[in-house]
């Protein structure tokens, strides 16, 4: 008989910042990676992704959302919890997915048990990786299977990234860390995208009216260039009202619908700075922004800085 008695989501990495919220009848907490006190554990700080691995034993506080995704390989030994009021437990090479808008409950670990956790803000999900229909299959599938067992060979490959990743986080000198993190972040999503597709292939499931307009929205979106920047201007053409639009989006997506388009403009901002030789006043112009100033704010806003820093950052130029 196992000892549960560790608790699993607070170790060294994973004391969040949260706040008191109702849904259900429930007492669920608000977690997110972007508060200071987290920031000064990450081995990343920008706040967008960190790895985890280590185990202590605080209180646990009641149910919690995450506001991003997770990903948990079990190394050794075995972890409970609850994932929407549903009981899994992982046991060796077993994964814990959880996805955007799903509420973590009671959370035990068996003594000894080992793992590798990858968590990820949905902002850097939206930059990195531009969601087409085929992608967020993938969520309704992780909805219904938040626990998938791996073969030795797809357990490797995990500890292969995430080894990669631990040691590209650490190298805090080279100016190049960001870009690399982002590539061997979406080199890893691929070499999992295989394994999950046989997998749903042999779990269909219909998708419901929202996901369905999700999907169109993101095909729309994806298939938009210059592409605008309201959510009125997609909604017309899905036949639907703007709030209804970002009503499905927060429902099957994690985001609402001006979020979403956020993030598909700043891939296009960034692919422009980092890759042509295009002044930002002509960056402006082609993407559809009434001027060079608003452009700029725009890119403050979302970026932090202004269109220059943002391509010198990118292409790993200190100034």
């Amino acid at each position: 008989m196992m000892n549960f008695r560790q608790p699993l989501f607070h170790g060294k990495y994973v004391s969040l910042h949260y706040r008191n919220v109702k849904r259900l009848n429930m007492d669920i907490r608000e977690r997110n990676i972007n508060t200071s006190d987290v920031q000064g554990v990450l081995d990343y700080s920008d706040g967008q992704i960190f790895l985890f691995d280590e185990l202590t034993s605080p209180e646990r506080p009641s149910d919690i959302r995450l506001d991003g995704i997770f990903v948990i390989l079990c190394i050794d030994g075995e972890a409970t919890l609850s994932i929407d009021r549903k009981v899994y437990t992982a046991g060796k090479n077993d994964i814990i997915i959880g996805v955007p808008e799903a509420v973590i409950g009671h959370a035990d670990t068996s003594v000894g048990f080992k793992y590798r956790g990858v968590f990820m803000s949905l902002e850097y999900a939206f930059k990195m990786l531009p969601l087409t229909v085929r992608s967020w299959n993938f969520k309704v599938f992780f909805d219904q299977n938040p626990k998938i067992s791996l073969d030795e060979e797809a357990v490797s490959t995990f500890n292969l990234y995430y080894g990669l990743l631990k040691q590209k986080l650490a190298d805090r000198r080279n100016p190049y860390r960001a870009n690399i993190v982002d590539a061997l972040m979406q080199a890893w999503v691929f070499e999992f995208r295989g394994v999950f597709d046989s997998m749903e292939q042999l779990n269909p499931r219909p998708m419901s009216s929202a996901e369905n307009i999700f999907g169109d929205f993101v095909n729309l979106l994806s298939s938009s260039y210059p592409k605008p920047r309201h959510v009125a201007y997609y909604a017309d053409r899905l036949n639907i009202t703007p709030k209804y639009l970002s009503v499905v989006c927060k429902k099957a997506g994690g985001q609402n619908a001006s979020k979403i388009i956020d993030a598909y403009v700043a891939k296009d901002i960034e692919t422009l700075l980092k890759s042509s030789r295009k002044s930002v006043k002509e960056i402006s112009n082609e993407l559809a922004f009434p001027n060079t100033s608003f452009f700029g704010r725009y890119v403050k806003k979302y970026f932090g800085c202004t269109p220059n820093e943002l391509r010198r950052k990118l292409n790993g130029v200190e100034r």
